[in-house]
């Protein structure tokens, strides 16, 4: 021991003998600041109006659908439309939670345009390739892995993909059309294999997954309003597999494309055929704003009600298969509406 070190050793040995009582913890290290609140430090609000940007989140906490965010639909983000800055911050935000997040992502193409939307959505999208791979190993996991890597992995292709589709709203279909690519690469090879009817994938997860693929390139091609081609994609599913419970997203995107394209009594068949093979999201229904046209007709109203007081088994036998749901408040989408 060197001649110092004993001197203080010493010292404090003293020290501790002079002074009997307990030694006292060190002071917890205090939290850093929130990114909210950078602007001001670490002095607290002078009374006066809400800081903009948790006033902000906040906003958006009130648009959420059963604690998750809403299919993408035109006007939804209205009470945001003026405050851009706030959510490029909230959207780049480490510490928000991943739902906001997702939230400001989706609202930053109604809220600006051009330049700075990409400049604000460019960090946030990943490799298309990445993003599939990831897709493709939650699929399969069927939420056995609920690791913290896994989850940060889920969320960060969870708002790669958002990022896409809004970037696509705003006038950059490239951005959706790399991953169609990738995604119509997986598959276009196995086509007659993933249409047969006779194959069951709840036997065969490869085979759902591939079929995940298929109703998922119809979906992209939807979040740039290329109805033509997500109609192709959604038909082929349809077509080739009538009856059976893997098609119900199918048959209601087909109806939000249809209602749109001022085709209501199409879209009502595809509703009902949704409905016969296991679709029961009523509250979806009632808020997406693609059915908005819809919602006055007494066979609407009447469909709603028949949902409510009876959901049908699909004609297919067996347990369905869990797999991550593609709606409104799903953490990675895997299947569902627009």
């Amino acid at each position: 021991m060197k001649l110092a070190t004993a001197l203080v050793v010493a010292g404090l040995g003293v020290a501790a003998a002079q002074d009997s009582s307990p030694p006292t913890a060190p002071p917890a290290e205090a939290p850093a600041p929130s990114p909210w609140y950078a602007d001001r430090g670490t002095q607290p609000r002078e009374p006066g109006p809400l800081d903009p940007v948790p006033d902000t989140a906040f906003r958006l906490a009130l648009l959420l659908r059963d604690g998750g965010v809403p299919g993408f639909y035109d006007g939804q983000f209205v009470s945001v439309v003026d405050r851009f800055d706030d959510l490029a911050r909230l959207a780049n935000d480490p510490d928000l939670n991943h739902v906001l997040r997702v939230m400001a992502i989706m609202a930053l193409q109604e809220a600006g345009s051009g330049a700075e939307v990409v400049a604000a959505l460019d960090p946030l999208v990943m490799s298309a390739h990445e993003e599939l791979r990831i897709d493709e190993d939650l699929f399969k996991a069927l939420g056995r892995d609920d690791s913290p890597a896994t989850i940060q992995q889920a969320q960060r292709a969870d708002r790669s993909e958002h990022a896409r589709f809004a970037l696509a709203k705003d006038g950059e279909p490239q951005r959706v059309l790399e991953k169609i690519r990738e995604m119509e690469f997986r598959v276009q090879r196995q086509m007659d294999l993933i249409l047969d009817p006779t194959l069951d994938s709840d036997d065969d997860l490869n085979l759902a997954w591939k079929r995940q693929v298929a109703f998922d390139i119809g979906y992209h091609y939807q979040q740039f309003d290329d109805f033509e081609h997500a109609s192709e994609w959604f038909r082929k599913l349809t077509d080739a597999l009538p009856g059976q419970r893997e098609t119900r997203w199918a048959h209601y995107n087909l109806a939000c494309i249809a209602a749109l394209q001022g085709k209501p009594d199409e879209a009502m068949d595809h509703l009902k055929a949704a409905w016969a093979v296991g679709f029961a999201d009523v509250s979806w229904m009632l808020e997406d704003g693609d059915l908005r046209s819809l919602r006055e007709r007494p066979d609407f109203q009447a469909l709603v009600q028949t949902i409510r007081g009876q959901t049908p088994v699909p004609e297919k036998t067996g347990t369905p298969r869990p797999v991550p749901d593609r709606g409104p408040q799903g953490l990675r989408p895997l299947d569902g509406p627009r």
